[in-house]
Formats: structure tokens, sequence, C-alpha cells
């Protein structure tokens, strides 16, 4: 946030009133980098010597910060005649660089010499008499940041050549031009702290700030108002003019000042304490006189103030401040003195040190580093050795070998393995699967776990399977039998495949149906005429569940 800076200034005598922040009539230190909310009174003498508002309607205020008449100190600068431009100038130009970059661009003779004792000020005389002369000028890329100043000395005449003046001068290196009212919402306000209850009072702050200056307050209770407080009255006065609402009488309110002057606390007690009080407290404060102040905020951080400091070579630098008012076109310097800034230190790139790094002896690097392939590195090769001087791992060949040597796994373009068993979850290899269905495979190489029933179509929650012995005896043309098996894990509705035996008679369709937990129904079915026998058989039963 911000700092607040109070500018007091006596416009008649062009000196800072020992107010605000000008304690004594001086300015606090500042501090490179840093914001500040610069806030101007102009005030005028009246007849009879007393300091007044300056009424500031329409006018405008500038500040600027910076060195007077310093003079760049990098870059060039350019001249322009009839809309010619010159060539670029530098900043540090003599006479006669001047005057060549003219001659370029006039058509009539001028002459150059520098100009009394300020740096980089020259002065061009028309060669002929009665003859007119307009320059003007280009900052181009003056640096710190500049203006390029033409003046006429004398104008022509029968008798008198024109003469104008070319000044380099630095621009303020902190500047504003922005200045509005400074709001005075705040200033005069009235905060409840805590409500009434039948353990504590009921409780406000009326707070005054400074700048509140003359007038009166004015406290309302519901519909009824107190007479007009006068601003800066003490405790007794507000308490006494509360006091005269019926509605509150004496003794039932209590106005104390705090530590800080403007600040006053009140209180409902006795009759009105230790209550929740629903009539509001507020506050009029139209009748209050603010002083008058024109703020802008300022960062003290720009190229041209780090040029002072680097001119200067300190920590602190004391340039001038200077406050200029605008009235009706008209400016008028109101105020012109030094001021101190110093250097800051926590800048916005500031971070915690680190720590100091560490550094390995040579006795510790040689030991973190293999140095040569005794130690199982063959650097020529590119690979990596087991204590057996096997080459275990060739990086060079992108391959992993066993413990004679030959290559197992290869991981160039992928992952290949080279006719070499894999094996999963454990140290043992397992051997390739051959002959089985999937799910068993899965199990037998380790990727899935065993003694768990697994579906095998999509969404299938589980598959099970039986090798049942069944007798379905002899069935006559157009009959069935049935017969229970017992499937365990088998469920209500699964799907029931049935696996038959190596021959079934011709005319006989067999089928499952599982109508209960763990037991699935199978039917013969025999559609033709005569009857069949069905001996003792084994059947393969497999539900899959959804």
């Amino acid at each position: 946030m911000a700092q607040s800076i109070d500018f007091y200034i006596d416009v008649t005598n062009g000196t800072l009133v020992a107010s605000g922040a000008a304690r004594n009539g001086s300015l606090p230190t500042f501090t490179r980098n840093d914001s500040y909310n610069f806030r101007v009174r102009l005030q005028d003498r009246d007849t009879s010597g007393f300091l007044r508002d300056l009424d500031t309607t329409s006018s405008s205020v500038k500040l600027g910060i910076g060195g007077i008449d310093d003079a760049p100190t990098d870059g060039s600068f350019k001249l322009v005649l009839n809309s010619v431009t010159s060539l670029a100038i530098p900043y540090n130009a003599t006479a006669v660089c001047v005057y060549n970059a003219i001659s370029a661009i006039a058509s009539t003779s001028v002459s150059v010499t520098t100009y009394g004792s300020e740096t980089s000020s020259f002065l061009i005389t028309s060669a002929t008499a009665n003859s007119a002369m307009s320059f003007g000028g280009s900052s181009f890329t003056l640096f710190p940041t500049s203006s390029v100043i033409i003046n006429t000395r004398r104008f022509p005449s029968s008798s008198v050549a024109a003469q104008q003046v070319v000044r380099l001068v630095r621009n303020p290196a902190v500047y504003a031009d922005t200045f509005v009212a400074s709001s005075t919402a705040g200033i005069v306000a009235l905060t409840k702290l805590q409500d009434g209850s039948a353990s504590q009072n009921e409780i406000y702050n009326l707070a005054v700030g400074p700048d509140a200056e003359g007038g009166s307050v004015v406290l309302n209770y519901g519909t009824n108002s107190t007479t007009a407080i006068a601003v800066g009255a003490n405790s007794t006065s507000f308490q006494d003019a509360l006091e005269s609402i019926t509605a509150i009488s004496t003794g039932n309110i209590s106005v104390d000042v705090g530590n800080n002057s403007g600040n006053y606390t009140i209180s409902f007690v006795r009759n009105l304490g230790l209550q929740n009080i629903t009539t509001a407290l507020t506050l009029d404060a139209s009748g209050v006189i603010f002083g008058s102040f024109l703020q802008t905020t300022v960062t003290l951080a720009t190229a041209e103030l780090d040029e002072l400091f680097a001119e200067a070579g300190t920590d602190t630098i004391t340039p001038t401040i200077e406050i200029e008012l605008v009235q009706s076109g008209t400016p008028k310097t109101v105020l012109q003195s030094s001021i101190t800034i110093r250097r800051d230190l926590i800048t916005t790139g500031s971070v915690i040190p680190a720590d100091q790094a560490s550094y390995l002896t040579a006795a510790e690097s040689y030991a973190a580093f293999v140095r040569n392939s005794t130690t199982g590195v063959n650097g020529t090769s590119r690979a990596l050795a087991d204590s057996s001087a096997v080459t275990s791992v060739a990086f060079g060949a992108r391959t992993l070998n066993n413990s004679a040597g030959t290559t197992v796994i290869s991981y160039g373009a992928g992952l290949a393995f080279s006719n070499t068993p894999m094996g999963f979850y454990g140290a043992t290899v397992t051997t390739q699967p051959s002959n089985i269905n999937v799910v068993s495979g899965l199990i037998n190489v380790g990727l899935i776990a065993s003694g768990v029933s697994y579906g095998v179509l999509p969404q299938s929650s589980y598959t099970v399977t039986t090798l049942a012995s069944v007798t379905f005896g002899t069935i006559a043309g157009s009959d069935q039998h049935y017969r229970d098996v017992v499937v365990t894990g088998a469920a209500v509705n699964g799907i029931v495949l049935v696996g038959l035996p190596s021959a079934v008679s011709s005319g006989i369709v067999i089928q499952g149906v599982a109508y209960k937990a763990n037991t699935v129904c199978l039917s013969a079915i025999h559609s033709d005429t005569g009857s069949v026998d069905l001996n003792t058989a084994t059947y393969r039963i497999t539900v899959i569940g959804y």
C-alpha cells in the first residue's frame, strides 16, 4: 500500500507549511522503488495573513523529481528547419558538429557557438541581418529522457541577425501530472463495534479523521437527532447531545475518547445497557468541512532515477522536487525543495539465498565414478560385465544378456524376447504354455491369479466348468429325460454350454439350463420314433455368468 505524504504549501511564499508530512518544514527521506500517495494542499494568505485553501477549480498540478538543468549522458538529437530534419547529432556534440548538421539542411548560412556555462547548449546566429530563422528539435534517442528546448534570443530586424538558443535538458527522473481531488469518503465514520445482549452493552465507534478540520456532525437515533456537534468537541459535548434525545435520556449513554484523538466510543448503558438496541444510531456528516487536497500516486522506480544513483555513486541522493500549479494556462512553481532518496535493499527479484554448493574432493570423485574397465565397464564397446567378466548389458547394442552372455532381450525399435521363456511375479522362469485355453495360460504365466473365476465373454462375470458322468437311460420316441448336475459357482440364468461325448444317437438333442445356484439341469430330447438308449457318458458342462 502506498505511503501517504501530505504537502501543505504556502503558494504565496513558495514554502512548505510545517504541517502534514513536512514536520518542522522538512520532508521525510524517501526510498527508491517505493510507492507514495502524494497529497498536495495549496494554501494562499488572505489580507490578514491567514492561510486559506486555494480554489483549484479548473487548475492542474504537476510534480517532478530530478536535477535542475541536468543534461543527457547518452544518445543523440536532431534539429528541424523548414520541415527538413538533420542527421542525428551526438548528445555531447561540439559547436562544429552542430554547425555541420545545420549546414546540411539550411539554405542560408549560420554560425554556431556554445552558449553560457550550461553543457549541451548552443547559440545559433543567422549570418544575415533581418533574416527569419525558426528551428525545431527532436529528442530522438537522448538518455536519460530529455527535451530539446529552443528559444529565440533575438528577433531579426534591419540591423539585427536572428539568434536561437538550443538546450538539451534532462526531463524529471520522476514525473506526475494526474492529480485528482482527494476523496473524503470514510474520513468521518460511525461503526457499530458490538450488538447489545444480556451479557454486553451495545457499542459504537465514531472516528473523525485529521482531514475533517471544521464544521459539525449530527447523530440520529431513529427519527430523533442531536443538535449539531462541532468537529473536535470533547466527549462530554457528544454525551450531552445524545442525552438530550428523549428516547435516550440522561445516564443511559456513555461517550469516551480513545487514545487516538478523534476516536469516540459510544456505549448504551444503564436502562439501555445489556440489551439489543433495535433503534439505529446513524451519522450525518454533511456539515463537516474537509481539508482540500489534490493527490496522485508515484512510484520511485524509473531508469532515470537509477541514472542519478549511478552518477552519484552513493547510497543516497538529494534531487530537487518541484510542484507546479497551472491556472488559466499560466504555470507557477509553488514549491522547489531538495529531498533525500535512499537506495532500497529488497527488490522484486529477491529470493531466499540457496545453500552453498558442496564440492567433492578428488578422492570422492574417483570413488563415485567408474574410471576403468576393471570395474566391469567397457567404455570402448559400451557394455557392462558381471563379476564373472560376462557381458550382461550391452548398452551400445541395446541388449540384455543371460549368464552365458547370450542375448535374451533387445530394446531397439521395441522390446523383443529372443526365444527365451518369460517369468512374471517370481524368480522362477515359467515355461511357455501350450494346448490350453487363454485363461489357464494367463494363470500359468502368473499374469492373473489362480483360484478365481473369470468371465470369457464381454461383460461376463465368471466362467465355471466341470466334467460330469450322466446316465439318461432309455428314452422313448418323442420323449425327454432330465438329470441335475452340480456345477459349483453356477448362478441362475447363466449361459450353459454342453460338451457332448464322442458319439450321441441320431435324433437326440442335449441342452442345459442353470435353474438354481450351483445346479444345471441337463435334458435329453428324443425327436424321432422308437426308443434310444443313452447309457452312462461323460459330459463337459460350462456356465458363463452375466
